[in-house]
């Protein structure tokens, strides 16, 4: 008896809102008949939930876990499979653990979920490991085969993430809307598990990638962010613990400043150099596999600085203004390694670029994120605001709005009194 696969991942960002759908009053009903060990009364609230909503996920799960509690063993699959497939991370793994399924994996059908998780870890786990990851709705998710998976959960909290040196994880960092308390958490690609965030106290942060995990840095204070996916699912997982590195490692790091503002630090890369200044810019910039030199209309910002995946191409955000005169700021280009000609692809007042694969990149400005075949138009990621890489904004100096008056001019009216 084989279970059929499903699509995993959900279509868009869209489909990840069911809070916001017709479906959610029945679940929060299912939650509190949950607290009170109602599970026929979580049973018949799921069911109205999906009714009014087949896809929220989180219904079908408890729906799932009520009817194992209810004894309805042969109605657990679809609703199961339903939630396993589309958030794979949280619950199809999680799935094989719950004490409440044991009965249902005991049986054929059970015995078939399990297979079905089996072989379609190594789908999610590429996902993973070859999506595009952008912010959206304040969490991360990879985009995929035009399919999003969800990697954190913090209600919409996280401001910023870095990948470690290996690529395999991501530290994110979370901040509260209204007390600006930052959290650091983490995220394996290679098994898809994810930590919960830790406080930090409300300082300015440096965050960079060590072999054992990622070293944290604030005034005072020096951690390190371990990571142990073996150990089982807990509060202990992703604890910031001391460390005797207290020099940040050498390399990239992420900065996130006491004004919420963030920037990420990447220093030269292979074989690209440049005179760069104390701010990371520069005038130009040498490939050295070409030898050719490459110009812009303002100031290239080093930082922002990727190779394609292929090499052939170098993708860069330069300043164009350094006046708050309304105009754009930035522009982000491409150029060909072998030629060194740029193509300009956008302007705007804060962008950030990176490689989507050999011959497209992704883009995000002030109107989300869009991805370009190189010179082609752009398309939109709806409903993702921002990549991992930060977005670039000058701080530029403002310009007078009103004009000096002239000797001659007709006297002015009496200022108010400040």
């Amino acid at each position: 008896m084989a279970l059929q696969a499903r699509p995993l991942g959900l279509p868009d960002l869209e489909a990840w809102q069911w809070r916001s759908r017709a479906g959610h009053p029945a679940f929060r009903n299912a939650r509190k008949a949950e607290g009170r060990g109602d599970w026929a009364g979580v049973a018949t609230a799921c069911k109205q939930a999906l009714a009014a909503d087949p896809t929220n996920l989180e219904a079908a799960w408890l729906y799932a876990v009520a009817l194992a509690k209810t004894g309805d063993l042969l109605g657990v699959t679809s609703p199961l499979a339903l939630a396993g497939a589309g958030d794979f991370g949280k619950w199809a793994v999680a799935s094989l653990d719950q004490p409440g399924l044991q009965p249902y994996l005991a049986t054929p059908a059970g015995q078939a979920w399990t297979a079905r998780v089996a072989a379609d870890r190594a789908g999610y786990l590429d996902a993973l490991a070859h999506g595009l990851i952008v912010i959206a709705k304040g969490d991360l998710y990879t985009i995929h085969a035009q399919r999003w998976y969800r990697l954190t959960r913090t209600f919409g909290a996280v401001v910023a993430a870095y990948a470690s040196t290996d690529g395999h994880h991501l530290a994110y960092v979370t901040r509260g809307k209204t007390s600006h308390k930052l959290a650091v958490g983490s995220v394996d690609l290679a098994t898809g598990g994810t930590t919960r965030a830790q406080e930090l106290p409300p300082i300015a942060t440096q965050i960079a990638s060590t072999k054992d995990g990622f070293w944290v840095g604030q005034a005072g204070m020096k951690r390190t962010l371990s990571f142990d996916h073996r150990a089982p699912p807990g509060d202990h997982q992703g604890l910031l613990v001391p460390t005797k590195l207290a020099a940040r490692p050498a390399g990239a790091w992420l900065e996130i400043y006491t004004s919420g503002g963030v920037r990420l630090h990447r220093g030269p890369l292979p074989n690209i150099s440049a005179d760069w200044d104390d701010q990371g810019l520069a005038s130009a910039f040498r490939i050295a596999t070409s030898n050719r030199v490459v110009t812009v209309p303002g100031q290239i910002q080093g930082d922002s600085l990727a190779w394609s995946p292929d090499r052939n191409h170098v993708a860069f955000v330069a300043q164009i203004s350094d006046h708050c005169d309304g105009g754009p700021t930035v522009a982000a280009y491409i150029v060909d390694a072998s030629t060194g000609a740029p193509i300009e692809l956008a302007r705007g007042h804060g962008l950030a670029i990176d490689w989507a694969g050999d011959r497209t990149v992704a883009l995000a400005s002030d109107d989300g994120v869009t991805l370009h075949e190189l010179a082609g138009q752009g398309s939109a990621l709806a409903g993702a605001t921002n990549l991992m890489r930060p977005r670039y904004a000058p701080h530029c100096e403002v310009l007078p709005t009103e004009p000096t008056a002239e000797p001659d001019d007709e006297p002015a009216d009496e200022p108010a009194k400040n």
